[in-house]
């Protein structure tokens, strides 16, 4: 009944059965490649968003223009709430967190610095 019906040459012919091993595709070379080049692809992802995502990597996005004139406005926000003579109008931590900011920037020098150090000083009750 199935005398006809043969799906492979005998396993002693040339070019092997069906299910012979010579018809397989090399494991491992074509897959661990792939793991490779998707894993180095991940990695740089991942650190584009990183950069992306933080502030340092957004100011690094802005044109020289644009950070310049974020950088001034910012400092005058700290001149007049944080550093100016008196009672401060922002809390603490919003002076200190625009202070940390500003000291991103890489216009922030020695001179910067070293009238921003009141704001990383605590307040007196």
């Amino acid at each position: 009944m199935f005398k006809n019906m043969a799906i492979t040459e005998g396993a002693n012919s040339p070019g092997g059965g069906l299910f012979s091993r010579e018809l397989e595709a090399p494991r491992g070379s074509g897959r661990r490649r792939g793991l490779v080049v998707g894993a180095i692809l991940l990695v740089l992802l991942g650190l584009w968003l990183w950069m992306r995502g933080s502030e340092g990597g957004a100011l690094r996005a802005l044109s020289p223009v644009q950070r310049q004139a974020l950088y001034q406005e910012t400092w005058r926000d700290q001149r007049a709430r944080c550093l100016a003579p008196g009672e401060r109008r922002d809390t603490a931590e919003q002076c200190q967190h625009r202070a940390e900011f500003l000291l991103r920037f890489p216009q922030c020098d020695v001179a910067c610095r070293a009238e921003l150090a009141p704001s990383f000083s605590p307040v007196s009750p």
